[in-house]
């Protein structure tokens, strides 16, 4: 164990750090609690210890939406494996109601006389405070008296001789790729002022060619719009015309016609499957389009090629979607009488790309405009099981305790794997196997400077039922490990009281590190909280509050490559074994036993606190409720006085 020693000496005794009472230890555990509110706290010592190695085998961890907590020790294994559940329906019975007898006149009486009295106050009782009478409700403005008709006639009205009429907007036009309605507005009033169903009776003034499903409507006197049924129908060309000669409803004419066009688009594929790969021989494909289509007339223009060989192909059973769990899913989803499933008759080849292709000319089931370029994709079938690559960590570095990984050509057998099937030499610790997909990850407590043998076994297996055929072997070069230190998870630390008072520091091939220490009371809190925020900001903070009692470089007895231990003793620092200490430890770069980044020096800033008092708290909106316990033992404590700071 590190030994602190204190720098400061008188005569031949350490300079004392003041005792903090227990009311400002209970006050700093109370700032530590407050964030908390309207949550249980239990304060509990903090202490962070690493997993010892063990020697026993691998542990196969099953992925793919199971977890497995797994324990190893000694040469056994224990596994607890939780799957994915399924929905079940619940029967809901109610609750049988309690047969209870009134209580007697006599009983009532003795129940509410245990209660206390309420104490009255000056101000229960008041008179209900009424306006002296009631006010009319005020009236804006000035109220005029009128004759309605008025007696006198007003001048006569001259109506404004009309121009010739003009068209001044209209839409859409052109490509769209979407058309909700048709709108078009002129420069003089074409109806009267009347009701809707009136103007619907009417006759419009525009030639719509071809006219889905829908009416027309006049939005004021202007502006007259076409609402399809649901929209214009897509793959269609419309035409559009305003005759020369249309009236508007002040006698302007249209000198000449006023003609246009737009057109909504042929089918656009959305969406497609299979994709990637590998993907089994026999697949059922999905192809979603942006509108609805006829599945055969669509089917006569897929084309399907793999190894230079065309594949004949027929639309899918309803019942074969229903067996094909991905498929079943897309379909349900997807835009119903816009998809089509099918496949091919005979079976593709093995191990080749396989190319989709969606010819120029398929048609629509809304419009007669078809498709005018292909499109296509394409997909991979299975081929031999092989191992493709195997690697460690993102770069050409491996370092100990990094997970390795070796890649397959295709998806493995999640449930036909265990851990029989991979063997490594020498012996790695605690060493767990995971599937992701087509890859095998390794993690373990690998060591530095050593070359790892992994033999996968010929039995290994693979989504289709193949197996690997052979035993193949690859390796793994771990150089040295990274030097790294280890911060705790939180900014407030409290010793075992049972122990000896000493904060473990746990690194890895640093030979020192830089050690200082600050003596505190509870009531620097906030200001180390301060300190704490303004560190986060700059590269040179400031000292945190106290007294500074401790700087000096602590040696570390490490062995390289290995996750080294190394407890500072505090007790020359606390009275009896109690106090409040602020720890600010760098890891230098000079000190670290490998190359590392010289402009990053890891810092640990914790606040340690040794005492036996363990405090509990609820807290909401409008109080806290605390008690206080002995952290040795559990045991309620007498005599601690608690306060709520600001």
């Amino acid at each position: 164990m590190s030994r602190l020693e204190p720098k400061n000496r008188i005569g031949d005794r350490a300079v004392a750090i003041r005792r903090p009472s227990r009311l400002a230890l209970a006050l700093l555990l109370l700032t530590a609690l407050l964030p908390a509110c309207g949550q249980p706290v239990v304060m509990t010592p903090t202490a962070v210890v690493p997993t010892p190695p063990t020697a026993s085998g691998l542990v196969y961890v099953l992925p793919a939406g199971l977890a497995s907590a797994v324990s190893t020790g000694g040469g056994e294994t224990m596994r607890l494996v939780l799957s994915a559940g399924s929905e079940t329906v619940q029967e809901v019975s109610a609750v049988p109601l309690a047969e209870g007898q009134p209580l007697t006149e006599e009983q009532t009486a003795a129940v509410l006389g245990r209660l206390p009295m309420v104490a009255a106050q000056a101000t229960d009782e008041q008179e209900f405070r009424l306006p002296p009478e009631t006010l009319p409700a005020p009236r804006p403005g000035e109220t005029i008296a009128e004759p309605f008709p008025p007696e006198q006639a007003g001048p006569d009205i001259e109506t404004p001789q009309a121009g010739p009429l003009r068209v001044l907007r209209f839409s859409p036009e052109g490509n769209v790729e979407l058309a909700p309605h048709l709108s078009i507005t002129f420069d003089q009033p074409m109806v009267a002022l009347t009701a809707h169903e009136d103007l619907a009776a009417q006759d419009v003034p525009v030639r719509l060619s071809p006219q889905p499903e829908g009416a027309w409507r006049w939005v004021g006197t202007k502006t007259l719009i076409f609402q399809p049924a649901l929209r214009f129908p897509m793959a269609t060309e419309y035409t559009v015309e305003v005759p020369a000669g249309t009236r508007s409803a002040t006698g302007g004419t249209l000198i000449e016609a006023v003609r246009w066009t737009f057109r909504t688009p042929p089918p656009t594929v959305v969406q497609t499957y299979p994709s990637a790969g590998p993907q089994v021989r026999d697949p059922l494909f999905f192809v979603a389009f942006d509108q609805r289509i006829d599945p055969a007339a669509v089917l006569e223009h897929i084309h399907v090629s793999a190894a230079g060989q065309r594949f004949s192909l027929s639309l899918s059973t309803a019942e074969q979607i229903e067996k094909d769990e991905t498929v079943a899913r897309l379909a349900k989803e997807a835009v119903e009488g816009r998809w089509l499933a099918f496949r091919a008759t005979e079976m593709l080849p093995y191990d080749s790309t396989v190319t989709v292709d969606i010819g120029a000319g398929t048609p629509s089931a809304e419009g007669p405009r078809t498709t005018t370029q292909a499109s296509s994709f394409t997909f991979s079938t299975y081929g031999r099981l092989r191992v493709v690559e195997s690697r460690c960590g993102w770069g050409n570095e491996c370092r100990p305790q990094q997970a390795w990984r070796v890649q397959f050509s295709n998806l493995l057998d999640e449930q036909a794997f265990d851990e029989s099937l991979v063997a490594i030499e020498p012996a790695m610790p605690g060493g767990k196997l995971s599937l992701y997909a087509d890859s095998l990850v390794i993690e373990g407590n690998s060591r530095g400077q050593t070359t790892y043998r992994v033999t996968l076994r010929s039995e290994l297996k693979d989504v289709f039922g193949q197996t690997l055929g052979h035993d193949e072997e690859v390796t793994f070069a771990v150089g040295s490990a990274e030097p790294q230190m280890f911060t705790p998870e939180q900014n407030l630390v409290t010793l075992d009281p049972a122990a000896k008072p000493a904060y473990s520091l746990f690194t890895t091939n640093y030979s020192a590190v830089d050690v200082q220490a600050f003596a505190v009371q509870p009531q620097d809190w906030p200001k180390y909280q301060e300190y704490l925020r303004t560190g986060e900001r700059t590269d040179r903070p400031a000292d945190p509050p106290g007294l500074r009692v401790f700087s000096q470089k602590v040696p570390i007895e490490s062995v390289l490559d290995a996750l080294t231990e190394t407890p500072l003793d505090l007790s020359a620092y606390l009275s009896n074994g109690h106090g409040h200490l602020i720890l600010v430890i760098k890891a230098n770069p000079a000190y670290a036993q490998d190359t590392v980044d010289k402009n990053y020096t890891p810092m640990i800033r914790v606040w340690v606190q040794a005492t036996r008092i363990g405090l509990d708290a609820f807290v909401d909106a409008t109080q806290m409720v605390a008690w206080a316990n002995s952290l040795v033992d559990g045991m309620p404590l007498e005599g601690v006085q608690l306060s709520l700071q600001p």
